[in-house]
């Protein structure tokens, strides 16, 4: 059975760290975990330990660090740009591309979203965001927690040359297949919202040199496609299957 995986601020080397106070209420209250038994702890930047629950101070879980091994990020990186969908259904996209092992969830404003924020609710929805998604890698056991973050508009995630964007559209003639660089440092898919991108968006991604693409005959909800995008792009370099 594979050791319970938590995060930890800092991993310095050997000796004692403290969980959070949710983890440690997980770790001692759900798991049940006790004294001696093993887990993995990660810092979220590449280091990854092996400890072993020794005790629990002022209510928090306290872990010897066994051992560190550094871990490099696997490449490609991999972006999921997606207009957020209504009510719990982000929660779950988060989620599952966290659970996946994506890199970086970015959410954008499109003219057919059907979710909009003002400024001070958006910094509430990507602090939960950003708790689903460290949520998600504690489930996974990954060594890295999927960023979260907000774009201003469509221009800004398909003009970066470091990260070839590929745009889905379910009228597209070429499959994202087709459609994504033979090699690259990074890759970025771009999901619309259910209405899909108006016309001067797909017009946008044309003269920015963004392919437009399709992933299969079916429509797919935006947070389904989400994750199979995702999903199909891990697997073609190699980072899933």
């Amino acid at each position: 059975m594979t050791a319970p995986h938590f995060f930890v601020e800092r991993l310095g080397g050997a000796g004692r760290v403290l969980l959070s106070v949710e983890d440690s209420a997980h770790a001692l209250r759900s798991l049940r975990l006790r004294v001696g038994e093993e887990v993995t702890l990660s810092d979220g930047n590449g280091a990854v330990a092996r400890g072993r629950l020794v005790g629990e101070e002022g209510g928090r879980a306290a872990v010897e660090v066994l051992t560190i091994t550094p871990v490099e990020r696997p490449r490609p990186l991999v972006s999921v740009v997606l207009a957020p969908p209504k009510g719990d259904r982000l929660g779950w996209a988060v989620q599952k591309l966290g659970e996946l092992g994506v890199d970086e969830l970015v959410l954008l404003p499109t003219e057919r979203s059907v979710r909009t924020w003002g400024a001070d609710c958006a910094d509430r929805v990507l602090e939960r965001q950003r708790a689903v998604a460290r949520e998600a890698a504690v489930q996974a056991r990954t060594p890295f927690v999927m960023d979260v973050r907000a774009a201003g508009s469509l221009l800004d995630v398909i003009c970066q040359p470091r990260i070839p964007a590929v745009v889905l559209h379910e009228d597209a003639e070429r499959p994202l297949a087709e459609s994504l660089p033979g090699a690259a440092d990074s890759v970025r898919i771009v999901v619309g919202p259910e209405g899909g991108f108006a016309p001067d968006e797909l017009a946008l991604a044309e003269s920015a040199s963004a392919p437009v693409a399709r992933l299969g005959a079916s429509i797919l909800r935006s947070e389904t496609a989400a994750v199979v995008g995702a999903a199909l792009v891990l697997a073609r370099y190699g980072r899933l299957g």
